[in-house]
């Protein structure tokens, strides 16, 4: 009888924490013990502190000095051959990349490796959002685009966090359709744990002394540009496009401010972009409504502090900070992209608004204001909505993925 294991190697891009990081964390710590081992690579970063959880429970971690987010021609041409020897020296059964950067050099390295070596390995891609979505120019999308296409033929599966996802791979032929399943992200219902709504307010208020306020719009969303103007040069790190669209939240607050006296914007969560949001509510003179608040530990227990989540993202694959915003009660206002139309149901557990339009979002705002049984009906919409996307779903159909 053979009682080996299955060796999984998640690769992933960068350290700082989001979406993807969650998505691999949560497979990491959750995947049956007895079947798989389990190793990560993981590139640069400033946020160690979900590694060192990973750490903590025994997993190894390989750190990647050549990949960066960013593109860096030497430096992507030297992750090459880091990421050949890093196969070499796990010798995984399956890689399984997260995020496109890594994801595509990742597949065709580990091609190569497996045809030189004669390997029996399975090589998994999840898309968290596809590069090629967001808005650059024409000859920079077909770039990501070929990426994508180049490296969806080295790839044995892809996994698709939505359905959105999956149809717009599907309509760019950026892989063989059968090499597709759409699997969405989910959360441990059992374990979330919110605190009350006073405890949340009071530790927000102690941490960074909050106005007295009888309504709170909040959000969960890292501050960094689209990946496409990340890092290419000083000129475009000048240029303020947040890939959660929190510059479009903070002239939504400007509209609103001339309406109500009693709203302050809260956004936890750090980014590169961070400088330029506080430029502009400064510009907007915004100071004593709108808050950059930063990171925080386990940030989803302040959830029930907010009256009101906002999701005003430009570009997303299936986001977690909606589900688990589902799962505090709230009423949700998001930008009408990618898998949030999977997670919202307009006027039954949410209001979806076109992307990059304040106007909008401030519409949808006051109506939620201004109409506490809509608000209540939202919030009971979305605690039975939220039972569609457990953690105990998304892993039993990840096995499956890799056991087929």
């Amino acid at each position: 009888m053979n009682n080996k294991k299955t060796k999984i190697l998640f690769l992933i891009t960068q350290t700082d924490s989001g979406g993807a990081q969650k998505y691999v964390f949560d497979l990491a710590t959750n995947l049956d013990k007895e079947k798989f081992e389990i190793e990560i690579a993981v590139g640069q970063g400033k946020d160690e502190l979900w590694l060192q959880k990973l750490k903590n429970q025994g997993i190894k971690i390989w750190r990647l000095k050549q990949v960066v987010r960013a593109i860096n021609p030497l430096r992507d041409f030297l992750s090459s051959f880091e990421l050949f020897n890093l196969f070499e020296k796990s010798k995984p059964d399956i890689i399984h990349l997260n995020s496109s950067k890594i994801g595509s050099t990742g597949a065709v390295i580990g091609w190569f490796y497996k045809k030189i070596y004669n390997k029996n390995l399975k090589i998994i891609y999840t898309a968290h959002g596809f590069v090629f979505n967001e808005p650059m120019n024409y000859f920079k999308r077909k770039f990501y685009l070929w990426s994508e296409k180049i490296s969806g033929f080295c790839k044995d599966k892809i996994i698709c966090v939505s359905e959105h996802d999956k149809i717009t791979a599907l309509n760019h032929h950026t892989a063989y359709h059968k090499k597709f399943i759409t699997i969405h992200n989910g959360i441990d219902l059992e374990k979330i744990n919110f605190l009350e709504k006073n405890e949340a307010l009071n530790k927000l208020n102690s941490k960074f002394n909050l106005p007295n306020s009888k309504f709170i719009i909040g959000t969960i969303a890292n501050l960094f540009p689209v990946a496409s103007n990340s890092g290419l040069s000083s000129k475009h790190q000048n240029i303020l496009c947040t890939m959660k669209g929190i510059e479009y939240l903070i002239q939504a607050a400007k509209i609103l401010s001339n309406k109500f006296d009693n709203l302050i914007f809260i956004v936890i969560g750090e980014g590169s972009q961070k400088k330029l949001l506080e430029k502009e509510i400064k510009k907007l003179n915004l100071e004593n409504n709108f808050f950059l608040v930063g990171t925080l530990e386990n940030a989803s227990q302040y959830l029930p502090a907010f009256d009101i989540f906002c999701l005003p993202s430009i570009k997303e694959g299936f986001p977690y900070t909606p589900i688990e915003a589902l799962s505090a009660g709230l009423p949700i206002v998001a930008s009408q992209v990618g898998g949030i139309l999977e997670i919202i149901e307009p006027d039954v557990n949410g209001i979806l608004v076109q992307p990059k339009k304040p106007r909008e979002f401030a519409n949808a705002i006051e109506k939620l204001i201004n109409n506490p049984e809509l608000r209540n009906k939202f919030k009971k919409n979305n605690l039975e909505k939220v039972k569609q996307f457990s953690l105990k779903k998304m892993i039993k159909e990840t096995e499956k993925i890799y056991c087929s």
